[in-house]
């Protein structure tokens, strides 16, 4: 099997997957020689996927056939804020929520709730006591906003929102972008869903299509019922899907608009007013500067108790005796406390909802969660205690559903495309370390066309590699169609990685693909007949395949190449401690403990931990390595 030269590479790659820093500037000196990385072209003609949500909201586009998350300007979700600064001036997201502490009566939030509705909607006479601007009919009984004078209906405020989304997106990509998949909760009736379309018209986009958010955070599910669990910042949902060979069956659907993120921050503001109350004897529930200050502490404190045993919230109010100073701790157990309520609330509505399917828990195949309360730890006990599983890892709970309609976005557009006479249908490439697929050749590419990599040995004194031929869509070797092999021999025997064999994949106008492998001026050449002609709905299929799958995809192939990393690593330590038989027993020691740790790693399903656990051990590898080696530097180099 071949390798890529170096670890450096592969490091690399996985940041820029992953978005995280890795600390791999060790590599960096050692393995010198990348390889030039896939080509990631943007796909779907730049189609959005959108998730409108009640706190916040997400975008997300095709790069290559993975959807990536695209952060607002500040590097984090959209806050779904509206602020009114003045006559026609609207601030949207962060810096909404930020103007809204001066002046709260000026912050539309909440038209999750309110669009597509009528004033004398239940829920709309709910919300009425709940937001700090006023809500009053319109001439055909629909729901209106007023703030700072000015009316608003929820649909236009919607469109400042996406209008935004959509500057982020086109900051992002550096072009415009015209075309939308939203996705809405599932119990949207179709008022409100022509409205959300209608608010992506305002805001200048071409919705393709609305998609409900518990299907879109299955779409790259595989068959079976799949349970999903969304907890936002404004409301619950629970469904169960049935999935088979790509068709999503809704089973059974059950939640409360009325409760999410915002209901626990009550509850916590609740009992902070409660103890200012009584340490203080003073009653802030008149002062909504203070409310809104209080509001915030509250939402922050629960987010650091999910990964903290306590939070401390400080604050200053006015009384009639002057500003007084506040501080309060709150220990997780007590905010579990003082949330039980609602804690009880979804676990009566999952088991509604399984009830509701007719099926016991032990038949649901994975559990889906959705919405950035999820990283509750109470919230992920209870989920555990209603479905008796541990909920799938595979994506981030608060990308999910922009992810899915990002996916919808792309499968929308393969069907709208038609097959370009003249190019490759698809990808082609060969298998590497790790069982995964290295394109060569990207799918689309107008013929003749010629492309290149380098490739090393997977282990020392390896005389022989063997490329599998392969030609598809996903990121795993196993599912793209085998074309056939070419073996290179005659390869001196040198450590691994060293030797740098380029392989050569070339077709001609007659369909013909000729590969060749080259090493020191050796070459050995394979051809093979390529059928260009291929059957569009078989071609489609693979398309779609590959985007429906693509995320998923993306995972196994950063975990298959992490692994692969971890295994070269492991190799080169015991070669080193081979060759030092006589290093300090404590070096020796640290070695082995890396060593054992880093195996370790490797049997779990956290590339995140292995890469650090590979850090580790190349730091404790450089010690063994120059153990006992002359400092050849001296005053005179300087």
């Amino acid at each position: 099997m071949p390798s890529y030269r170096s670890l450096r590479t592969l490091l690399q790659g996985f940041q820029s997957f992953e978005g995280i820093n890795l600390g791999y500037s060790v590599y960096l000196k050692r393995w010198a020689g990348a390889v030039r990385t896939i080509s990631n072209k943007p796909h779907a003609d730049d189609v959005i996927g959108i998730d409108l949500g009640t706190t916040n909201s997400r975008l997300a586009v095709m790069e290559g056939q993975v959807p990536i998350v695209i952060d607002s300007a500040i590097g984090l979700a959209t806050p779904s804020f509206v602020a009114v600064s003045g006559e026609e001036k609207y601030l949207v997201g962060e810096i909404a929520k930020c103007h809204a502490l001066a002046d709260p009566s000026k912050m539309l939030f909440k038209m999750k709730n309110l669009i597509g509705k009528r004033f004398d909607d239940p829920e709309v006479q709910k919300l009425k006591s709940m937001v700090p601007y006023k809500i009053f009919e319109g001439s055909n009984g629909a729901a209106l906003i007023e703030a700072s004078n000015q009316q608003f209906s929820p649909t236009q405020v919607y469109a400042f929102i996406l209008g935004e989304m959509k500057k982020s997106a086109e900051a992002y990509l550096k072009r415009p972008i015209s075309k939308a998949v939203i996705a809405v909760p599932m119990y949207f009736s179709v008022p409100q869903r022509k409205e959300t379309e209608l608010a992506g018209k305002k805001a200048g986009l071409d919705v393709l299509g609305i998609i409900d958010e518990p299907i879109a955070a299955a779409l790259s599910s595989g068959n079976g019922l799949i349970a999903v669990f969304d907890l936002g910042g404004g409301k619950f949902d629970v469904s169960i899907l049935e999935i088979s060979q790509g068709v999503i069956r809704v089973k059974a659907r059950n939640g409360d608009s009325f409760l999410g993120g915002d209901e626990f921050d009550r509850a916590l503001l609740e009992h902070l007013v409660e103890e200012i109350r009584s340490v203080h004897s003073v009653d802030v529930t008149a002062d909504r500067v203070t409310i809104m200050r209080l509001r915030e502490a509250a939402e922050k404190a629960k987010v650091e108790l999910s990964y903290s045993t306590e939070a401390v919230i400080c604050d200053i109010f006015g009384t009639e005796l002057g500003p007084k100073s506040v501080k309060i701790t709150i220990t997780r157990s007590k905010f579990e406390d003082i949330v039980d309520h609602l804690v009880e609330r979804i676990k009566f509505h999952c088991q509604n909802c399984l009830k509701d399917a007719g099926i016991s828990v032990d038949e649901v195949d994975e559990v889906i969660l959705v919405g950035g309360m999820t990283s509750v730890p109470r919230v992920q006990q209870i989920v555990q205690e209603c479905f008796r599983k541990f909920p799938s890892t595979m994506m981030n709970p608060e990308e999910a559903v922009a992810v899915g309609a990002t996916i919808q976005a792309g499968l929308i557009m393969t069907d709208q495309k038609r097959l370009l006479p003249g190019v490759t249908p698809l990808s082609l490439g060969i298998e590497t370390l790790g069982g995964t697929f290295a394109r060569i050749i990207n799918r689309n590419s107008r013929i003749p066309i010629k492309g290149s990599r380098i490739f090393s040995t997977e282990c020392d004194n390896q005389r022989s590699v063997c490329f599998r031929i392969l030609q598809g869509e996903r990121e795993m070797a196993s599912d793209n169609m085998f074309l056939g092999e070419l073996e290179f021999t005659g390869i001196p025997p040198v450590p691994q990685g060293m030797p740098r064999i380029e392989l050569t994949f070339d077709i001609g106008i007659n369909g013909i693909l000729s590969v060749c492998a080259k090493h020191k001026g050796r070459e050995q050449v394979a051809r093979f007949q390529l059928t260009l002609g291929l059957d569009e709905e078989y071609v489609r299929g693979m398309v779609k395949e590959g985007i429906l799958y693509g995320w998923r995809d993306k995972k196994k192939y950063t975990l298959a190449r992490v692994r692969s990393m971890a295994a070269i690593m492991i190799g080169k330590v015991e070669t080193i401690l081979h060759n030092k038989p006589t290093i300090p027993e404590e070096l020796h020691g640290r070695a082995l403990s890396a060593l054992a740790d880093l195996r370790a790693a490797m049997e779990s399903e956290n590339p995140h931990m292995t890469v650090s656990r590979i850090v580790a051990a190349e730091s404790v590898a450089e010690d063994a390595l120059w153990w006992g080696v002359p400092d050849e530097s001296s005053d005179d180099d300087f």
